[in-house]
């Protein structure tokens, strides 16, 4: 046994500090919080902390006892936490906890929270340690559960701790726009004269938006075109890509080229980083249309299969096609704009989805995408179930 492990099952520190280690494991996983004052340990109304991933939101509940407990225990305090999704308007429950579950039965609260209307997600003991004994979890292994780090997860922390911090820039840039724009929305009036200084605190805010878009990766994605409710994915062509990537890019600087496919070599990775130290190299330019081409011919190939396929196939191919336009890198800018249009297309097409799309490129997704890479879709695919459906795993 390992001593995450047994620190997790032994744990010593109350609820306040269960609530808390939760709250860092959320945010880990791609979680904000959307109740960020309320105080985590006293009178909660039916929640211990109100969290968002992309556009879903939930009700996360901690459940750290000091001793193993029967599943019937845990079900009863699921049960409990559940009353608090209702209550709080929420889309479903996140519970987290330092017990063993089967996969019988995870499956037994998932329908149990979806008997109420409520999507449910699990982390149980072993999701807990798989995160804290990552790279990304080890600053809050060590404050939840003091466990230090060795030479080699001090270099694969220090590593990650340049996403970590964008991560972070990130949620406080969206805080001052959304102040910002909380202030212009209140002194807003048909006067002449007022309506003049709504113009210029706009102006404002523009600018600010632009400034912080310059220091991070921007994350919010809900201004991206709902799909259409027409079918148009049966004969998916590379005009049409074209098409799409210049109406979605409409808002780009006249130095973007919109709507034509790259002519220049580019590579993903921080900020500044060479060729070299790339992350990822997409295809070259000669190497764009034949490899788009191949991708599409399959896709349209699939396209009359999937109409009638199980949920689970679906996505699968979604995720399949939506790492395979990304891997390509068509255009020089714009493709993860134009990737989450089709995606929001593929939901309402093949899924009817009718709910518009978001998601967020935080650390989980990035790291799914990663994993794609390397051919395994499972964590994408787990993603896009998620940004769908509000759940992980489909029935």
């Amino acid at each position: 046994m390992s001593d995450t492990e047994y620190k997790l099952m032994k744990w010593r520190g109350g609820t306040v500090q269960a609530e808390r280690l939760s709250s860092a494991l959320l945010h880990i996983e791609g979680y904000s919080s959307v109740d960020p004052q309320c105080p985590l340990g006293g009178p909660d109304g039916g929640k211990d902390l109100l969290c968002i991933k992309n556009d879903w939101k939930y009700v996360a509940a901690a459940y750290f006892p000091t001793t193993d407990k029967t599943f019937k225990e845990v079900k009863a305090k699921f049960c409990g936490d559940l009353v608090g999704v209702k209550k709080n308007s929420a889309d479903g429950i996140v519970f987290i906890t330092n017990q063993k579950l089967t996969p019988s039965e995870r499956s037994d609260l998932e329908e149990l929270a979806s008997s109420c209307n409520a999507g449910g997600i699990l982390y149980h003991i072993e999701r807990v340690i798989g995160i804290l004994d990552s790279p990304a979890g080890y600053g809050t292994r060590l404050q939840f559960l003091d466990i230090g780090l060795t030479l080699e997860e001090q270099l694969s922390f220090f590593t990650q701790w340049d996403s970590s911090l964008s991560d972070k820039l990130h949620e406080q840039s969206l805080f001052i726009i959304k102040e910002l724009s909380q202030k212009i929305a209140a002194v807003a009036s048909p006067v002449g004269e007022i309506r003049g200084q709504v113009r210029q605190l706009s102006d404002v805010a523009k600018r600010t938006s632009s400034i912080l878009v310059d220091l991070v990766a921007k994350s919010d994605k809900s201004n991206i075109p709902q799909a259409t409710s027409i079918a148009v994915l049966d004969e998916l062509t590379i005009e049409k890509l074209c098409i799409w990537h210049k109406a979605l890019m409409i808002d780009a600087p006249s130095s973007v080229s919109t709507g034509k496919l790259r002519t220049t070599e580019v590579w993903i990775g921080r900020a500044g980083s060479t060729k070299e130290e790339a992350d990822f190299i997409p295809p070259l330019p000669d190497e764009i249309v034949p490899e788009l081409a191949q991708l599409l011919k399959e896709w349209n190939k699939e396209y009359k299969l999937l109409i009638s396929s199980e949920k689970e196939d679906i996505v699968s191919k979604i995720a399949w096609f939506h790492h395979g336009l990304l891997r390509i890198h068509p255009f020089t800018d714009g493709n993860g704009r134009l990737a989450r249009f089709v995606l929001d297309q593929q939901a309402s097409e093949l899924l009817g989805v009718t709910r518009k799309i978001v998601l967020e490129d935080r650390r989980p997704y990035m790291e799914a995408l990663s994993k794609a890479d390397a051919g395994d879709l499972s964590k994408l695919e787990t993603e896009i179930t998620q940004s769908i459906f509000g759940v992980e795993f489909t029935k």
